[in-house]
């Protein structure tokens, strides 16, 4: 079993898939994602995930509420360039029902933690759609510094997608003086 780091978030497993699933057809989900995810695609992200989890011992969780019930996704990714750059993403996305209790908040401080530890990274990117005001808020709130100059046009986008215009925010390695 992967050491999970936060005892909200557990892997992704068959038996989760469901769950899966299901956050990827809710609509609030969709919107933000530039649609619904085929059948097909959420198969292959949930294969991708799981076994770059398990493969690794750190990128996409399964998050648990307070009952137990995997009603979200977050982690870190490995960006591969296709966006124009490349570097490690935190990302996260909830199911609607569990947006505003706290959850993201609550489990990433751990996940960009353990990333940095396990990673040799300078910084944690994270970037969604301009009009994504309530994700930039997150993002603020677990120290990430908005980014402007490298805001982009997300290209999987259509030209004329309203949320093709990205923000770009990046949270920097700490650096530990002599002193410390």
């Amino acid at each position: 079993m992967i050491a999970a780091p936060h005892p909200r978030l557990v892997p992704w497993t068959e038996a989760l898939f469901p769950a899966w699933e299901a956050l990827n057809r809710d609509p609030v989900v969709a919107h933000w994602l530039g649609g619904a995810m085929s059948a097909a695609h959420s198969r292959a992200t949930f294969e991708r995930v799981a076994s770059g989890l398990a493969d690794n011992g750190w990128g996409v969780w399964a998050v648990l509420d307070e009952a137990g019930e995997a009603v979200g996704a977050a982690g870190l990714h490995a960006l591969d360039g296709a966006l124009g750059f490349g570097g490690v993403e935190a990302l996260w996305r909830l199911r609607s029902d569990a947006v505003g209790r706290g959850l993201v908040s609550g489990v990433m401080p751990a996940i960009l933690a353990d990333g940095f530890a396990r990673l040799p990274v300078e910084e944690i990117l994270a970037f969604t759609a301009r009009s994504n005001v309530r994700s930039q808020s997150v993002m603020r709130r677990l120290g990430f510094l908005r980014d402007e100059p490298r805001d982009f046009n997300h290209p999987g986008l259509s030209q004329d997608h309203p949320l093709r215009p990205h923000v770009m925010y990046c949270l920097p390695r700490v650096q530990e003086g002599p002193d410390q």
